[in-house]
C-alpha cells in the first residue's frame, strides 16, 4: 500500500517572487455597495485587487477590471488546512488560523510556506477569496522529507471529525495535494466518505502532472471536488490579431474528472521568506487553485450554513461559467465563478481602474 505522498506538487513561479509583507491595496477594507436587481437586492462587497485571481473569479470572461466583488465573506465557516504547517502571524492571516492537528510532534510547526499559500487563497485579508473564514492547520507533512503519509491524513481527518463536534458550524477540509497516480488508496477514500458524512465537503487538487485527472488519488475518491489549474495566455489568430483567453495551464491533469478550474498560473498569494519572514509570492499550481474553491465554498457556506456537500459541490458548478478554458481535453469545462448577476451589472457600471 501506498505510505507516502507528495504535497500539492505546486512549485514557486520561476520569476522572483514580490519580497515584502502583502501589497497594500487603495482601500484597506472591502467597500459595500448595494446593487439591487428585479427581484432582490443584495449587498456587494467589493475592492480594489491586485490579484488578478481574485479578479478573475468574480467575472464572467476578460479583460480584467483590477476589482473584486462577491455578496459573502466566508464569516462563521471554518477550513481545515491539510498541509504543511500555517504561519499564524503573516499579516494577511493574522487573528485568522488556529493551530490544530500535527501528526509530527517534535516537527517545527512549518515546513515551508506552501500552506500559508494555500490559506492566504483561502482566507487572505486581501488576498483571498473568503476574507473572514477561519483556518485550522492540520498538519500532515513531516519536515525532513517534505512529505506527508497516508497514515497522518486519515489521523488528521479522525482528529477533524472530533474537532468539528467541539466546533459546530459549516466546515470544509481542503486537500492540495496528490498521494498516487496509479491506483485508488481506500484509506483516504474512506476518510472522504467520513468527512463528507459529517458535513465537511473535501476539496482536492488535480495534480500538476500532464495525466488524467481520474488517475490521481485522492481526487478519484467518491465524492470530492476536483479542481484544476487555469491560466491567462495570449493567443494569436489566423488573421495575426491575438485574443487574451483561459487555458488550462501547463503541466495541469485534466480530463472529465476535473469538477472546476480556478486561477493556479503566477497567483500572488502569502509566502514565508528562508526565516519564516512573511513576504508575497508569485505561486503556480492546482494547490493553489484549490485554495480558491474552498474559498469560494466558504462564501456559498457562510448564507447556506446547512448545505450538504452534495449541495455545495452542485452550487460550485451550477454558478460556474462553463466552456471558457481551452484545452481541457474533455467535451465541456467549468470556470469558478463567485460573483452575480448583481455583480456584473455593477461591474458594467464601473470602468476599468
Amino acid at each position: 500500500m501506498t505510505t507516502s505522498m507528495i504535497v500539492g506538487g505546486c512549485a514557486q513561479a520561476s520569476r522572483p517572487g514580490l519580497a515584502g509583507a502583502a501589497p497594500a491595496l487603495a482601500e484597506s477594507s472591502s467597500l459595500y455597495r448595494l446593487a439591487s436587481s428585479s427581484v432582490r437586492s443584495t449587498t456587494v462587497y467589493e475592492s480594489p485587487t491586485v490579484s488578478f485571481a481574485l479578479d478573475r473569479i468574480d467575472q464572467r470572461g476578460l479583460p480584467l477590471d483590477q476589482t473584486y466583488r462577491r455578496t459573502a465573506t466566508g464569516k462563521g465557516v471554518t477550513v481545515y488546512v491539510f498541509d504543511g504547517g500555517i504561519s499564524t502571524t503573516h499579516p494577511e492571516l493574522t487573528g485568522k488560523v488556529r493551530t490544530g492537528f500535527t501528526a509530527f510532534p517534535d516537527d517545527p510547526k512549518i515546513c515551508n510556506p506552501h500552506g500559508t499559500a494555500v490559506a492566504g487563497a483561502i482566507a487572505g485579508s486581501t488576498l483571498g477569496v473568503a476574507p473572514d473564514a477561519r483556518i485550522v492547520d492540520v498538519k500532515m507533512v513531516q519536515c525532513d522529507k517534505l512529505r506527508g503519509t497516508i497514515k497522518a491524513i486519515v489521523d488528521g481527518a479522525h482528529w477533524v471529525l472530533e474537532d468539528h463536534k467541539a466546533h459546530p458550524g459549516p466546515a470544509i477540509a481542503n486537500w492540495s495535494f496528490i498521494a498516487d497516480t496509479a491506483q485508488r488508496i481506500p484509506s483516504l477514500d474512506s476518510a472522504v466518505s467520513e468527512l463528507r458524512a459529517a458535513g465537511i465537503p473535501v476539496i482536492v487538487s488535480a495534480g500538476n502532472l500532464d495525466i488524467d485527472a481520474c488517475h490521481v488519488s485522492p481526487g478519484n475518491a467518491l465524492g470530492t471536488i476536483v479542481v484544476g489549474a487555469s491560466a491567462v495566455a495570449t493567443e494569436q489568430l489566423a488573421d495575426g490579431a491575438t485574443r487574451t483567453v483561459d487555458r488550462r495551464s501547463p503541466g495541469t491533469a485534466f480530463g472529465p474528472c476535473i469538477d472546476l478550474y480556478a486561477p493556479g498560473d503566477s497567483v500572488l498569494l502569502p509566502s514565508l521568506d528562508r526565516d519564516n519572514a512573511p513576504i508575497s509570492q508569485l505561486w503556480n499550481g492546482t494547490s493553489m487553485s484549490a485554495g480558491y474553491v474552498s474559498g469560494a465554498a466558504a462564501l456559498f457556506l457562510e448564507t447556506h450554513p446547512t448545505a450538504t456537500p452534495d449541495q455545495v459541490a452542485f452550487e460550485l458548478k451550477r454558478n460556474s461559467t462553463t466552456d471558457v478554458v481551452h484545452d481541457t481535453r474533455t467535451t465541456s469545462s467549468r470556470m469558478l465563478y463567485v460573483g452575480t448577476r448583481d455583480a456584473q451589472l455593477l461591474a458594467r457600471a464601473t470602468p476599468p481602474r
